[in-house]
């Protein structure tokens, strides 16, 4: 899991710095920074997946330094644990004035007993062992992550653990209207906005096919007359995802993706999140207010399952929201919220709970502005 996110001259984040749990709740006034921490995650494992380079709208380019600093260089370090191991992952951007050119001057990956795993600078990689020992070196192109090309090989599992949960991690705002229904490829990485949705969905059963089970059963009693979906063929080389529904009358009819409501569709990707995530070696979620489309009785039974994804999976969850039920289930334990300073820098703090023998739920003393 994620457990430290820092981050250097992104936006309106300076040497910002945030500690994670299982499940954490991001909070804020609008501009205060929550997108932008799900922005440089995403574009962190846009570049470890090797998707993108340095100065790619989705990863960091110059225009995403913060307008008020006059340094030119970004840094954002993780830190990960991996099963027993906790990883610190580093990484230094600069940008040449007018914003002409980017590069990667030093990227750099430690193990849990600060062993170095990875070292590049100024493109110049040198590999280590699982041991801590020299291993090869070569050159690398700067502007993009050397890291993401390395080779899975018996002497770097320590390495190779480290991308692979790179790898597992979503980061995701579901826009219901931008879904596609139809798909001509499966693929293993969910993007920004869920667009790929029914590619992702076709990846994860051809994996196992069973993991579609609980999915279907989750979304019969979330659905109205829900009883199954399937990929079926629409052409000579796409297919399309298919609902089936059974009318008052028990007469059964099908419907494209594309056909049923936002909020169901949206309802359709979050259950999909959850169980089609399990026995996939676990999955972290960053996700940007799952709560639009979705009516008011319908988000407490998705965020059960979410919790419980996350209690028995190796899994976890960072959820930006302002919704009521969401301040009140994590706000006390595990709520961050980022507030800007008279500098403009956004910084972290934890909510406190409401004042003994107070009648107000958490999220009412939010909405009041109360919490400070």
């Amino acid at each position: 899991m994620f457990e430290r996110i820092y981050i250097e001259n992104y936006k309106c984040l300076v040497d910002f710095a945030l500690h994670l749990d299982d499940t954490t709740l991001l909070l804020g006034a609008n501009g205060t920074g929550k997108t932008a921490v799900l922005d440089v995650v995403y574009g962190l494992r846009k570049l470890l997946t090797g998707e993108a380079k340095v100065a790619d709208p989705v990863a960091f380019p110059a225009s995403s330094l913060t307008r008020w600093q006059t340094h030119r260089h970004q840094q954002f370090r993780l830190r990960i644990r991996v099963v027993d191991e906790s990883f610190t992952y580093a990484l230094r951007v600069e940008h040449e004035e007018g914003g002409s050119k980017s590069r990667i001057t030093r990227e750099r990956l430690l193990g849990q007993d600060r062993t170095v795993l990875f070292d590049c600078k100024m493109g110049e990689v040198q590999l280590y062992r699982d041991d801590g020992s020299t291993g090869p070196a070569f050159l690398t192109d700067w502007h993009e992550s050397a890291l993401a090309r390395v080779v899975e090989h018996p002497t770097n599992t320590r390495l190779t653990s480290f991308l692979k949960a790179i790898r597992r991690t979503v980061v995701c705002t579901i826009r219901p209207d931008r879904l596609r229904t139809e798909s001509t490829r499966e693929d293993p990485i969910l993007d920004r906005a869920a667009t790929n949705f029914v590619d992702w969905y076709r990846h994860a059963i051809q994996e196992n096919p069973r993991r579609a089970l609980p999915h279907v059963d989750a979304l019969r009693p979330v659905l109205d007359g829900f009883n199954d979906l399937q990929v079926r063929q629409a052409g000579l080389d796409s297919r399309a995802l298919m609902l089936r529904f059974s009318a008052d009358d028990e007469k059964t009819y099908r419907l494209r993706f594309s056909e049923i409501a936002d909020g169901q569709r949206a309802l359709v990707v979050l259950y999909g999140l959850v169980h089609l995530s399990r026995g996939a070696g676990g999955i972290v979620l960053f996700l940007d207010e799952p709560d639009n489309y979705v009516a008011l009785p319908e988000i407490q039974p998705w965020l059960l399952e979410l919790v419980e994804l996350c209690e028995e999976t190796p899994s976890q969850a960072v959820i930006c929201s302002h919704h009521p039920e969401l301040i009140d289930y994590f706000g006390i334990a595990r709520g961050r919220v980022l507030r800007r300073n008279a500098s403009g820098a956004v910084t972290p703090h934890s909510l406190d709970p409401p004042p003994a023998g107070s009648r107000h739920k958490l999220s009412e003393l939010v909405a009041r502005g109360w919490d400070n």
